[in-house]
């Protein structure tokens, strides 16, 4: 039940990314109609889903990723087995960020933090620990710190 959490989590992550303009080669599996939620209904944990659904789900992890063309080709490559492994690494992994809340700040709670009007040192651990967030969380997190944590940003340079 616990990976299913996990799916579910990953597919709101991933759901949250704004489509490129631009058109990336092998898409094949980005507009498949399976998608982490179909899985989580069934009751289906990871091992017990098709290979298909393991590449759309491994696909999906890529692009929550951000990794681009060059790298994702030899992660394409590997075996089904080993990427079925990632994908259920990736969403254990997930899982343990999201509940370790004490350790690590939404980006919610940055955009807050910086319309409190913090100064001096706390404002500087503020910034650094942003900058640390924004470097190591997925591509989701970044999205959700968007443009209102950009403002916040911005309010604080003028």
């Amino acid at each position: 039940m616990l990976i299913l959490y996990f799916i579910n989590q990953l597919e709101r992550f991933t759901s949250m990314r704004i489509k490129k303009e631009k058109e990336k080669p092998n898409t094949t599996y980005r507009n498949s109609s399976t998608s982490y939620s179909d899985i989580s209904g069934s009751g289906q944990t990871l091992q017990d889903i098709s290979d298909e659904d393991v590449l759309v789900l491994f696909e999906q992890m890529l692009v929550d990723m951000n990794l681009n063309e060059e790298k994702q080709q030899p992660l394409r490559e590997k075996d089904i087995n080993i990427k079925r492994e990632m994908v259920s690494q990736y969403l254990h992994t997930s899982k343990a960020g999201m509940s370790q809340k004490e350790s690590s700040k939404s980006s919610i709670m940055y955009i807050q933090e910086l319309k409190s009007g913090v100064k001096d040192a706390q404002l500087l651990g503020c910034l650094e620990s942003l900058r640390v967030s924004l470097n190591n969380n997925p591509v989701s997190w970044v999205q959700n710190f968007g443009a209102e944590g950009l403002n916040c940003l911005l309010d604080i340079l003028k």
